[in-house]
């Protein structure tokens, strides 16, 4: 015990050393009454509680240990000075209070705890990511442009422009990367979901024919920087299979990164209103598909549907554009893919230790299945949603929020409908390399 300047104590409570006021706070016993001489100094705190400042010659303690003595006392203790976090959130962003998405997600619950961690690396491979926007000044780095293999993934002039358009066109890639990784509390734009950590900026796309060996140096670069998530919100133009080498890669990239733990891959379903194929990219067992929802929580009219679909988030149609500024009018299953590689990301910085499959399954474990829908009541997927809607109080739930490092999972735990992507996938090339290589890709 000791006493600071001001004559309050200073306790040791509970394995910590805080503060009390000069009062005791005592708690009595059903239709007991608070005996004298304390009765006439007592102040009401509502029904059986009551605050008692000390008198002379007292202190908090000891004026605490001799009202616990009383009978018809049930507790007394020091009032003690209790540390506190305020549990809401405010940025200086501007754009901030118009990311309807983020108060869908109830996405505060993770901004109460932190904004992510600059060692966790996310990975967006996209197309062009404008790296000097003024919301992505210091959230990056390793940029690479694997269309045309050099060191800049900034966009080009003329790129993506249509009808009489000129100059910078291509906002996609970086309104994808501002959804999981633009700063918070700079003043500018908006927050990202994972506002404090890094992003590795890649530039696959571009227009003209897109190769495969173009894809696969993507990957690599994702992989040789030790991605935690990987975020891909494109896929082909038509429902092909999977190369069987760029889904050695993604494999790859799923259990060799983070020493061993691997990276968790997010594709976006597409957008073609379809059904994905067994064999096509979004249905790798190692990758994460995610559908689109509207501000309602209803399925967009344009997401791919399937057996394939993991998990459904809202689609984030307020991001920053190419160009500087913010756009309103992003949209697609591009902006859900990001909603959960963001989450995926925090999630990572505060639990490194998690492997990218044990994510994989508690992203999908704790998702919220839709009201609109009827999941199948056996494995609790439905072709829109998948295993549900993204759902953070769950996650973080299951997390443990006192932080024990225990993921909720528990050995042989599993959930409904896990497993149910995990079987063989054929990876017969049928349409050949000639063909391959002039397929053209498309931001989704």
């Amino acid at each position: 015990m000791g006493r600071t300047e001001s004559g309050q104590l200073k306790l040791r409570f509970e394995g910590h050393t805080l503060t009390a006021r000069s009062a005791a706070v005592v708690v009595m016993e059903e239709d007991a009454q608070l005996p004298e001489p304390w009765a006439h100094r007592a102040e009401s705190l509502g029904g059986r509680s009551f605050l008692i400042p000390v008198g002379p010659g007292e202190d908090a303690l000891s004026l605490s240990q001799d009202l616990a003595a009383q009978p018809g006392v049930a507790s007394a203790l020091p009032d003690l000075l209790l540390p506190r976090v305020s549990t809401s959130v405010s940025f200086d962003d501007p754009v901030y209070a118009s990311q309807w998405y983020l108060e869908r997600l109830d996405a505060e619950l993770l901004f109460e705890r932190s904004l992510g961690d600059p060692a966790l690396k996310v990975a967006v491979i996209d197309s062009a990511i404008e790296i000097h926007h003024a919301d992505l000044e210091g959230a990056w780095t390793a940029p690479y442009d694997a269309f045309g293999d050099d060191e800049d993934p900034s966009p080009n002039d003329g790129e993506y422009c249509y009808g009489t358009a000129t100059g910078i066109c291509d906002s996609h890639g970086t309104s994808v990367s501002g959804i999981i990784a633009a700063r918070a509390n700079n003043g500018t734009d908006m927050v990202g979901l994972c506002a404090e950590c890094t992003l590795i900026p890649i530039k696959m796309l571009g227009e003209g024919s897109g190769a495969l060996s173009r894809d696969i140096a993507a990957f690599e670069h994702a992989i040789a920087q030790d991605a935690a998530v990987i975020n891909n919100s494109w896929g082909y133009t038509e429902s092909i299979p999977v190369p069987e080498t760029l889904a050695l890669v993604i494999e790859r990239a799923a259990t060799e990164t983070r020493g061993g733990l691997g990276s968790l891959v997010v594709f976006a379903a597409g957008n073609d209103d379809r059904e994905i194929q067994d064999d096509e990219l979004q249905a790798l067992p190692t990758v994460l598909c995610v559908s689109a929802t509207d501000s309602y929580g209803f399925p967009t009219n344009y997401t791919n549907v399937g057996d394939s679909v993991d998990i459904a988030a809202p689609s984030a149609t307020v991001t920053i554009a190419a160009g500087g500024g913010t756009t309103s009018n992003f949209g697609g299953t591009s902006a859900a893919a990001p909603v959960i590689s963001g989450i995926a990301a925090w999630v990572l910085a505060e639990h490194p230790e998690l492997s990218a499959d044990e994510l994989h399954e508690l992203l999908i474990s704790t998702a919220r299945p839709s009201d609109k829908v009827t999941h199948d009541p056996e494995t609790g997927h439905h072709p829109t949603y998948g295993y549900g809607i993204v759902d953070i109080e769950a996650l973080l739930l299951a997390l443990d929020p006192q932080d024990t490092g225990d993921t909720g999972l528990g050995e042989g735990s599993d959930c409904a409908g896990c497993s149910g992507r995990a079987g063989s996938v054929s990876w017969v090339w049928l349409l050949g390399l000639g063909a391959l290589a002039t397929l053209r890709r498309r931001r989704e």
